[in-house]
């Protein structure tokens, strides 16, 4: 006999005993087809974690903290507590993420979320008004080291905790640590454009998203089990197989990080190898993967190579506007066989992104299984959107804060990674932080892979069609 859909599986659902109805819905969704994009989950009980979020849980568990991430922005003009406090109320209430605790699975199954039902609000203050300019400045520096060092529980749900810092009566700093394991990058802008409007309107006027990420996560599992999923993982596997499997440091991982800028001034190798690009259809990040895996098929002495770049992973319109942790890596494979000119290569890189990012479905934890890690270097040139962060008579500015642990959360072994490049292109200007494996790389050596990317660049701008810019 056929299950019941529809209405039909509803009353049959809701003429069940209360304690059997959650795992008649879960049954019933297992046998029904699923689709290639998320949907609203049927029923409101726990989902499996994603592989990331299960990785994430366990190094948690190993290093305190070292999930954390942290963001803060300055609020300049009269500031009204109760509304900021009701505002991110709201927000925390908006977002199921932000309400989800990550915990093993009572039958050793692997992790499941579950979501509170009421947000709590971590919020703590602190009065920096009687401070010298130099001892807030201190203070404001010392409060978002401290924030990105939190420790937080994914087990009890305290995933993400608030400080405000009043510098005086008309200034003040809002900082937020919050978990990588429910919180990516696009997600800070999803916060802020939801906190400005129910600061503007009240709580009560933001609606809950189209999809939320508990949706995606339930899909995600659902999908990579099914028939569809399976086979798009085993293709992409098998593609991937023809590439050396980057090799574990001998002595781990030890992070390091430093700031990085390229030099895009008039007249500079990096803006005229970009105005090279841009002739041939290639985006800036495009570009400089390009001369990127040049210097890294030429370090490697292969004829190919493969770099990761972080995907935001948000492959449907629907889930644009939830929090949640999306991104994956998506391992880009690029060919400089046949002693290719820069042009040319430009055209295979192009090629390679676009084929890349057809596959940002599969979640790199789930592509790169034992050992099987594909790339030892990361690239992203970082494109969020803006955020339309605005209170009425209140200023509000970005503050930089720590660098994330980006190559950790990007990194199924971040042992077998030798750098992490991410880069914001704003203002005209290129820059961002380089994380590095400091038991395999120092400072000078991150220096000097991105000195050799721009005098690649510059070879390009001066020969585009000149063959064998490998050599």
């Amino acid at each position: 006999m056929a299950a019941p859909t529809g209405a039909g599986a509803d009353r049959a659902i809701a003429a069940l005993p209360q304690a059997k109805r959650e795992l008649a819905r879960m049954l019933l969704a297992a046998r029904q087809p699923v689709p290639a994009r998320p949907s609203p989950r049927s029923g409101a009980g726990p989902v499996p974690a994603t592989a990331l979020q299960a990785r994430l849980l366990r190094s948690e568990r190993q290093q305190p903290g070292a999930g954390t991430g942290s963001h803060a922005v300055r609020l300049t003009g009269r500031l009204d507590h109760g509304r900021l406090r009701e505002a991110l109320t709201g927000v925390l209430a908006r977002h199921e993420a932000l309400r989800t605790r990550i915990d093993d699975a009572p039958d050793g199954a692997g992790p499941l979320l579950a979501v509170d039902d009421a947000p709590c609000l971590r919020l703590t203050r602190a009065d920096l008004t009687d401070h010298s300019v130099a001892a807030r400045r201190d203070a404001v520096r010392r409060h978002l080291d401290e924030s990105a060092g939190t420790a937080l529980s994914l087990e009890e749900g305290r995933t993400s905790r608030f400080r405000l810092l009043a510098l005086a009566p008309d200034e003040h700093v809002l900082v937020l640590a919050s978990h990588l394991a429910v919180f990516d990058g696009w997600s800070s802008g999803v916060f802020l454009t939801d906190l400005a409007a129910a600061y503007l309107h009240g709580p009560e006027s933001l609606a809950p998203p189209e999809l939320q990420f508990t949706d995606y996560a339930n899909w995600q599992r659902r999908w990579l089990a099914a028939p569809d999923g399976q086979s798009e993982l085993a293709r992409r596997r098998a593609a991937l197989a023809r590439t050396p499997t980057a090799a574990p440091a001998p002595g781990g991982f030890e992070r390091g990080h430093l700031p990085v800028r390229l030099c895009c001034g008039p007249g500079s190798a990096l803006k005229a190898g970009l105005a090279l690009g841009a002739a041939q259809g290639a985006t800036p990040f495009m570009t400089l993967l390009a001369a990127l895996a040049v210097v890294l098929a030429r370090r490697d002495g292969r004829t190919d190579t493969v770099v990761g770049t972080p995907a935001a992973g948000r492959f449907a319109t629907s889930l644009e506007g939830a929090v949640g942790q999306f991104t994956t890596v998506v391992p880009v494979e690029i060919d400089l066989c046949g002693k290719p000119s820069f042009t040319e290569l430009l055209h295979r890189t192009r090629a390679a992104v676009a084929q890349a990012l057809s596959h940002q479905r599969l979640p790199v934890d789930e592509l790169c299984t034992g050992g099987s890690q594909p790339y030892s270097v990361l690239f992203a040139l970082h494109n969020y959107p803006a955020v339309p962060f605005a209170l009425p008579g209140i200023e509000v500015s970005q503050l930089p804060g720590p660098p994330a642990r980006h190559l950790q959360l990007y990194s199924p072994d971040p042992a077998a990674t030798f750098a992490c490049v991410g880069l914001v292109e704003r203002d005209g200007e290129i820059g961002g932080t380089a994380e590095f494996n400091h038991r395999v790389a120092a400072p000078e050596d991150i220096t000097a892979l991105l000195a050799d990317v721009e005098d690649v660049l510059r070879r390009a701008a001066v020969s585009p069609a000149a063959p064998g810019i490998t050599h």
